[in-house]
């Protein structure tokens, strides 16, 4: 019997014994998703001179290129440098996600923006709680905004 969208609902034979569970294949599903997403934000990063991977980055000062941290840092680690950097000299230490948020360029607001929502859907779907209604309508918007980005991309 098919649903309204196409997909069986009973499952079949070959699915009941191939081992996974079809919560596991969602959550395999989504985060493909999520990672073609986040591929897409990054590239209009690199084609404004940000940085093009996911992570916690450092500069100097506020005319130094942002230079990435390991990632084996703890968050006490990172903490602890963002405590000796000199206060009053601008935004030091940053998550990929918050780099282009203070951009002149709508575009680059825009991929920061889907950065941070992409990074809150994978965190709420490591939860042990479940994913709920209110993560699904989320991750439908971050759907549809990246569709917006890939657009705006096409036109440049």
């Amino acid at each position: 019997m098919f649903s309204r969208f196409g997909r069986s609902r009973e499952a079949s034979p070959q699915r009941l014994n191939d081992g996974r569970s079809r919560e596991a294949d969602g959550r395999a599903a989504l985060t493909t998703e999520i990672d073609a997403i986040e591929t897409a934000a990054l590239a209009i990063y690199v084609r404004h001179g940000l940085p093009g991977a996911i992570g916690h980055y450092q500069r100097a000062d506020a005319q130094a290129p942002w230079r990435k941290l390991e990632d084996a840092l703890t968050p006490e680690q990172r903490w602890a440098l963002v405590q000796a950097a000199p206060q009053g000299e601008g935004r030091r230490f940053a998550s990929s996600a918050d780099l282009g948020a203070d951009s002149a360029v709508p575009e680059v607001r825009r991929a920061a923006a889907v950065l941070a929502a992409c990074r809150g859907v994978r965190q709420r779907l490591a939860e042990a709680a479940g994913f709920t209604a209110q993560d699904l309508a989320d991750a439908i918007r971050l759907g549809a905004t990246a569709r917006r980005l890939q657009d705006d991309g096409a036109e440049d």
